[in-house]
């Protein structure tokens, strides 16, 4: 393989990691198309050969465009193909597959090879042909994969994720180990003028280049880190299996030992933190409220408190049991706790509107975030609709926070993100955590504070993801 054309296509992916896929692109369009991509930013580009005239458009691109972008064919499928791009002075050959006749045809004629795969053995098969980039298809939905890829891959390999990406999702395949992304209509389609397309992309790159990131501030270790409370300059949360709770106040971070599991945190109105044992409600100041009647083999799990002081807390079956969850209200914590709603897999995270007229509840079991009309006075709840599924976010939703202006970060379990949801449910964006298992949030002005877990991970995990169990920092505005 050349060299050049190899360390051409990883310098571009570095300045910015995107591949144009321009499916569909004539050759009368072909040279404003990829301008406008030049000038967003964007400096790699392929052609699918089931494009019109894909070799006049390619060999017209490389030679309007020549070292300043990498430009190249996509849906490569036989030798013969190979050697008419190289003709026309082409730098990558991307495939659907894996055939070493292409790789090694692109090889000997210097160009990069890009076969797709989508398991372990199609990656290596591929390695062994000579490839060291692969394309990673379909990769929507399968960072889990990814990221167990990655930690058997060489180092040296670059791994570009295809198939259904975007800026939603782009952080947390970034996270997988993704170094490249290959973005397709969400750029170009036939008909859409160079100018859009020139828009869309630098809407893309900024997207990108102003992503935010997880930074760890502190890591107890803990097995289940549980319900961030942020009051001041401190940060306390739960471990209810090591029974800890941790405090982190100007970067130094203590532990409490606690004589029973705690597990739910949310502040009280009046700056005491209020949480959930096994059966009633608790401040941790030390009181305990009187004992719920909640069932056999249930315990409380996440809360809320109201706008009134109000608390609301979810209950669920210790083996997991669908339709065993509930909700429990108590208008203090010295109250006794009274059923409100049931038939819930796992109550997790618990928010109120500002006006205290809806709860808002994650249920991880089904996999929803659910509204209920709420009518905190009389400590009663209505019939509740659902308001997001999570369809294509990885892992399960858990703990969750919401923002003043009605958005929702939810922590997601075994997704090793936080899902950024529009007042209406609409994924917005995937902010990655370099830990599998996040477990709740807290949100103070622009800054999200995650816990997460090192429950059910193995010590492969453990050692690919060591700050997992630890309290993190997201800056929202991408600092």
């Amino acid at each position: 393989m050349s060299d050049g054309a190899a360390a051409r296509l990883d310098a571009a992916l570095a300045e910015l990691p995107i591949v144009a896929i321009l499916r569909g692109l004539r050759v009368e369009e072909a040279v404003a198309v990829v301008g406008a991509l030049y000038d967003a930013g964007i400096r790699v580009a392929e052609v699918p050969l089931n494009s019109p005239d894909p070799f006049d458009t390619i060999a017209l691109l490389c030679r309007q465009f020549g070292d300043r972008m990498a430009i190249g064919a996509g849906t490569v499928t036989d030798p013969e193909q190979v050697r008419k791009l190289a003709a026309c002075g082409a730098a990558i050959c991307v495939s659907p597959n894996v055939d070493a006749a292409v790789i090694g045809e692109a090889l000997n004629l210097g160009l990069v090879p890009l076969p797709g795969c989508a398991t372990p053995s199609e990656a290596f098969a591929a390695l062994a042909a000579g490839a060291r980039h692969l394309k990673f298809f379909p990769a929507a939905g399968r960072e889990g994969d990814i990221a167990a890829l990655r930690t058997v891959l060489p180092k040296h390999v670059v791994v570009l994720a295809v198939g259904g990406v975007g800026p939603a999702n782009i952080p947390t395949l970034r996270g997988a180990g993704c170094s490249g992304f290959g973005i397709g209509s969400d750029l170009y389609k036939p008909g859409r003028s160079a100018e859009k397309v020139g828009g869309r992309a630098r809407a893309l790159v900024r997207a990108i280049r102003h992503a935010p990131r997880a930074l760890l501030l502190a890591n107890p270790q803990a097995i289940i880190g549980e319900s961030p409370v942020v009051q001041g300059d401190t940060v306390t949360w739960t471990d209810p299996v090591r029974r800890r709770i941790y405090r982190l106040t100007e970067g130094q971070a203590t532990e409490q030992p606690t004589d029973q599991p705690v597990f739910g945190l949310a502040p009280l109105p009046d700056d005491r933190i209020a949480g959930t044992l096994e059966s009633a409600f608790c401040t941790l100041a030390g009181t305990t409220g009187p004992v719920a009647e909640i069932g056999a083999g249930c315990r409380f799990n996440d809360l809320a408190v109201d706008p009134k002081g109000g608390l609301w807390g979810g209950t669920m079956h210790k083996a997991i049991l669908a339709g065993r969850g509930a909700i429990f209200h108590a208008p203090s914590p010295e109250a006794a706790p009274r059923r409100v709603a049931e038939g819930l897999g796992v109550p997790n995270g618990m928010a109120f509107s500002e006006d205290g007229k809806t709860l808002f509840v994650i249920d991880t079991l089904s996999r929803t975030l659910i509204a209920y009309p709420a009518d905190i006075e009389a400590g009663m709840l209505g019939e509740p609709v659902i308001v997001s599924d999570f369809m294509s976010v990885p892992g399960k939703p858990d703990g969750m926070t919401r923002a003043a202006n009605g958005r929702f970060f939810v922590a997601m379990w075994g997704g090793g993100c936080i899902a950024e949801l529009a007042p209406d449910g609409a994924m917005l964006r995937s902010i990655p955590v370099p830990a599998p298992n996040l477990s709740s949030a807290a949100l103070a002005g622009d800054t999200l504070y995650v816990t997460s877990s090192r429950m059910r991970l193995s010590p492969a995990q453990l050692e690919a993801f060591p700050a997992s169990g630890g309290l993190f920092a997201i800056d929202l505005t991408g600092g």
